[in-house]
């Protein structure tokens, strides 16, 4: 057996636990049907969350259905991807007291792009979208607009980017910080990055972020399409 068949294997086997422990520990009904191949992409409809999972009404080129998968924070009008791995038919789900014709189990949801509908989504906004700050230089300067256009030819490389911090937080012995430069829109969602550093910097300073690119980083249970990590800061004063 191959490495490609052994992970297939492996993340089928994964799934099989996960989606089992859904179905009867928790007590669900339903009939297991085939496994969908290859992952699936899709605008959000409508989602919700119960007993640890999230619930996702998925319009995709197939058209539209129902996903579950461990929690995340999603939500209508969002571009995500999933991995398909089990597919229950009549499935009732004991905490939302409702049954779907046909629910497909996934072993988690990657957001791609997140859809602000109105400022009001993104308090702020409207005042970080009049932020301008100057591009880095160099080689492998980007704005923050330009890392989300390009960011699966990015992926895994280095860039530098400036902006100013907005907020900081901390997560397994490393500081999240999400910075603005005015690049972007709020609208469409591209005017924010988060910066992963062991370094810290308050909200208002100017920063310098040397750092790798990553797609579809988790922080908890928020998902992000790009995160530049890894990240040696220069503060720039305010």
């Amino acid at each position: 057996m191959n490495c490609k068949a052994m992970m297939r294997v492996r993340r089928v086997v994964m799934a099989w636990v996960w989606a089992a422990g859904m179905a009867f520990a928790a007590v669900g009904v339903g009939q297991a049907g085939a496994v969908p191949e290859g992952p699936v992409r899709g605008v959000v409809v409508e989602t919700m969350n119960s007993g640890g999972y999230t619930y996702v009404l998925l319009k995709g080129a197939a058209g539209k259905q129902w996903y579950a998968a461990p929690e995340a924070l999603v939500k209508a009008g969002d571009e995500v991807e999933l991995q398909p791995e089990m597919e229950m038919d009549h499935y009732t789900s004991p905490t939302l007291k409702r049954t779907f014709e046909r629910l497909v189990f996934a072993t988690g949801i990657n957001v791609q792009k997140r859809v602000l509908t109105s400022a009001g989504d993104d308090p702020g906004a409207d005042k970080e979208d009049k932020v301008k700050i100057a591009k880095a230089k160099g080689p492998d300067a980007c704005t923050i607009a330009e890392i989300y256009a390009r960011k699966d030819a990015l992926n895994g490389k280095p860039v530098s980017v400036r902006g100013q911090v907005v907020k900081s937080s901390p997560f397994n012995g490393q500081h999240w910080l999400r910075i603005i430069d005015g690049s972007g829109n709020s609208q469409r969602g591209d005017h924010k990055l988060i910066v992963i550093s062991s370094q810290d910097a308050a909200p208002g300073e100017m920063v310098l972020a040397h750092g790798k690119v990553s797609t579809g980083k988790s922080f908890g249970a928020l998902s992000y399409e790009v995160v530049v990590e890894d990240a040696k800061l220069e503060k720039q004063g305010k």
